[in-house]
């Protein structure tokens, strides 16, 4: 029997905001969010999110490499979208129709070769349809109502 819950993307910067003190009205909603897709095994994260995720938290929010390390080892069993050829050769064809951000683009065509149909960011045009995944601002769309 189909689920009737779609796969969902994060976006690296709403990871951030999940466990970031100096984002007060943004973490409690990202960090429902988390908890919410966890626990629907919707969640779905690429190595490149984990690994920006990684690198802004430790270099730019201060967190000590081993609490970073714990958050990214935490979110780890979501992290089953592909990071390979066939990702880069999808981004291209992203990045020639879209024109995003080159990161962005392979952050988009990994949540859309993982199957995932919605793929939340603050930093995308909101309802935007790529391919078949369509961007979502989690800040501009009620959550509740979302199928993730």
């Amino acid at each position: 029997m189909p689920s009737a819950k779609t796969s969902c993307f994060v976006d690296t910067n709403l990871l951030v905001y999940a466990i970031d003190p100096a984002e007060p009205d943004k973490r409690p909603i990202i960090a429902d969010l988390l908890r919410r897709t966890i626990r629907n095994r919707t969640l779905v994260l690429s190595p490149q999110s984990l690994n920006e995720c990684y690198r802004v938290i430790t270099d730019r929010r201060g967190m000590s490499r081993d609490a970073a390390r714990g958050y990214i080892a935490a979110l780890s069993p979501n992290c089953s979208a592909p990071l390979n050829y066939n990702v880069q050769r999808r981004a291209w064809r992203i990045q020639d129709e879209a024109r995003l951000s080159w990161w962005d683009c392979l952050l988009i065509a990994s949540a859309s070769l993982a199957g995932c149909g919605i793929f939340l960011s603050e930093d995308m045009q909101h309802e935007q349809q790529v391919l078949d995944v369509r961007i979502l601002n989690p800040f501009k769309t009620e959550l509740l109502d979302l199928p993730i």
